[in-house]
């Protein structure tokens, strides 16, 4: 419903459609809220000089029509094909009269484009040119994407110049596939205000991309069609497209004439049935999802996404915000089990669903995995432990239950596994820096080698070294608006960073190229074996089994040996069949007899990658 409001375009017509719900029409639009109280709505924009108005002037912009629609009103005005407007790049806002007298120049929620600069204005075109978005060939489950998180900006801003940033993301995506990832995880691409740097945790126009993104100033009706482009592009590459998605709130603003324009469309905005507390947020301005409207709205958003530009799953932010114990028919379970149900209607499989849950106790966030019915959740237990283990040594036995990632999730379901990503400093910049990047080397081959979907943020490959404040730190607010622009050198030029690609483009190939890493199987479960699988710290090894059914219906095994220690490391290796062994890592054969390698040496934060 809502992705057929804004302005929409058909050749050189525009209708301008702003829907507001009422619940004495539709008694399940909302529980707590009020009615907007408007008296009249003009639409004014840089178009009006071209129909007989002055630009931006209130005295002749165009009165909107008041309809009823089944679940409120809908407000209409259509511009027509013989009022001839050019092609080009218009922006719009509403001018609003509320009953009260007062007035207010509100954005439209339901958008396409957003303005240029701060102004948060909405925007449509006419003419430029015209993409469909072809899905892609073969969509896999989950499990077996190897996933590049990346921040648009940072990831470009090295060598975009004046170029669309979503443009400049094609130029990388010859070096992405060498690489070997399958999958990109786009950080928010929905508009924000201001128009400044940002990570995008700060959405208000929900069906909009972040105009900086798609602004290329000598050609400013090709907007829409770059993102358009860009997803044909990574889908004949055969590269997953995971939007992520931020709908636990929204940065409403203090600003009567900015932020969510649902809040602002109402005289008094505390009655915005949009709005309000649910579960467990209070960061920013959150969603009431007790509301009908707020559900369908969300929904509509997601299936915009998925529709229109065909990605192939989304990573919903922190849904501890909008997740209710108990309750399947509200917030993100109810989410989620929609969406589910949509495309299961339209037969398109393994569109995953992730979830960032961020539990007290991060383990709880599987049993909620589970519970709301996602594909997977981000794995922060991974993360932390791995990032002790490199910078210390100093393994415990939890390494079992980290390594056995997949552990407790319910059949088809599964962990999302990472060493770094956006919220926290990088790997290397823990573990003391660049020159310390060999300290990060078992963490990589232990990422690439555990259960779950795997997860490696920009520049993580070469070793970019960046430190981010922490949640409650003095420097909090340089979190998310510090440019942290990924130097292309340390790949190209750089020692360090051309062996740390190596390894990460010979693990990401091993691993695809082997089911039986992709899949749930790990031995030992949780403690030590007596035949010697398990955790040893007072060596900083750890040796653990994989296995399952390859290519070919060839069952494989595997047996990987990790030394998180700054010391080489002599020890007895266990193997579950004996024969020819392949060390993959280190392009080396063995062949094992009785069941076990004896006083072998494990070169000191390095790993072996033994397969039969």
């Amino acid at each position: 419903m809502y992705e057929n409001f804004g302005a929409i375009v058909n050749q050189q017509e525009v209708e301008f459609r702003l829907f507001l719900p009422d619940n004495t029409v539709d008694r399940n639009q909302y529980r707590r809220g009020g009615k907007p109280n408007i008296k009249e709505i003009r639409i004014l924009g840089d178009f009006q000089g071209k129909i007989g108005g002055k630009n931006w002037d209130v005295d002749s912009a165009p009165i909107m029509v008041k309809n009823l629609h089944p679940k409120g009103w809908l407000y209409t005005y259509q511009i027509d094909a013989n009022q001839n407007l050019p092609d080009g790049f218009y922006q719009y806002k509403y001018f609003v009269t509320f009953e009260n007298g007062t007035t207010r120049w509100v954005s439209d929620p339901c958008t396409k484009y957003g303005g240029t600069g701060n102004n948060e204005n909405a925007a449509f075109v006419i003419g430029g040119p015209v993409a469909t978005v072809r899905s892609i060939a073969n969509r896999l489950p989950l499990k077996d994407l190897v996933v590049y998180e990346m921040m648009i900006d940072n990831c470009t801003a090295e060598f975009r110049g004046e170029t669309a940033s979503i443009d400049a993301v094609g130029y990388q995506l010859d070096y992405l596939q060498e690489l070997g990832i399958n999958a990109i995880e786009f950080m928010p691409w929905t508009a924000w205000p201001g128009g400044e740097f940002n990570w995008g945790y700060e959405p208000f126009l929900f069906f909009s991309v972040e105009n900086p993104y798609i602004d290329d100033k000598k050609d400013p009706t090709n907007k829409i069609y770059r993102l358009k482009a860009l997803i044909n592009d990574l889908h004949r590459r055969n590269i997953h497209v995971i939007m992520d998605g931020v709908f636990n709130h929204v940065k409403a603003g203090s600003n009567p004439n900015q932020g969510f324009p649902y809040k602002w469309l109402y005289q008094n905005p505390d009655d915005s049935p949009y709005l309000g507390p649910f579960a467990g947020g209070g960061f920013f301005a959150d969603f009431d999802y007790n509301n009908q409207c707020v559900q369908e709205f969300i929904a509509d958003v997601c299936l915009y996404w998925l529709n229109t530009y065909q990605i192939d799953g989304i990573r919903f932010d922190y849904t501890l915000g909008f997740y209710r114990q108990g309750n399947p028919n509200a917030g993100i379970t109810k989410l989620i089990s929609d969406l589910k149900q949509e495309m299961q209607k339209q037969g398109k499989q393994n569109v995953a669903f992730t979830i960032e849950h961020l539990t007290e106790n991060r383990f709880d966030a599987i049993n909620d995995t589970n519970k709301i019915g996602a594909s997977g959740c981000w794995f922060d237990p991974f993360m932390y432990k791995s990032v002790e283990y490199s910078r210390n040594g100093n393994i415990d036995r939890e390494i079992l239950r980290i390594l056995n990632a997949n552990l407790d999730y319910a059949s088809g379901k599964g962990p999302v596994t990472y060493i770094e990503n956006h919220d926290h400093s990088t790997i290397v910049n823990q573990v003391g820096g660049r020159n310390r990047w060999f300290k990060t080397q078992p963490s990589a081959i232990a990422l690439l080698t555990s259960p779950g979907a795997v997860m490696i943020h920009n520049g993580q490959e070469y070793g970019e070294d960046y430190y981010i404040p922490p949640m409650g730190s003095p420097r909090e607010s340089e979190r998310s608006t510090t440019p942290r622009p990924l130097h292309w050198s340390h790949f190209s030029n750089d020692f360090i960073g051309q062996r740390l690609y190596q390894l990460y483009q010979r693990l990401i190939k091993i691993r695809r190229e082997h089911p039986a890493l992709r899949s749930d199987n790990f031995f030992p479960n949780l403690v030590n074996h007596p035949d010697g699988y398990g955790a040893f710290p007072d060596k900083d090894v750890v040796i653990y089994h994989r296995f399952g059914q390859g290519n070919n219906n060839h069952f494989e095994r595997f047996i990987i040996v990790l030394n998180y220690s700054d010391f080489d490391q002599f020890i007895d290796i266990p193997f579950s069949s004996n024969g020819m062994w392949k060390d993959l890592l280190n392009e080396d054969s063995v062949v094992v007899r009785d069941f076990r390698l004896h006083n072998q040496k494990i070169n000191s934060n390095w790993g072996r990658i033994y397969y039969q």
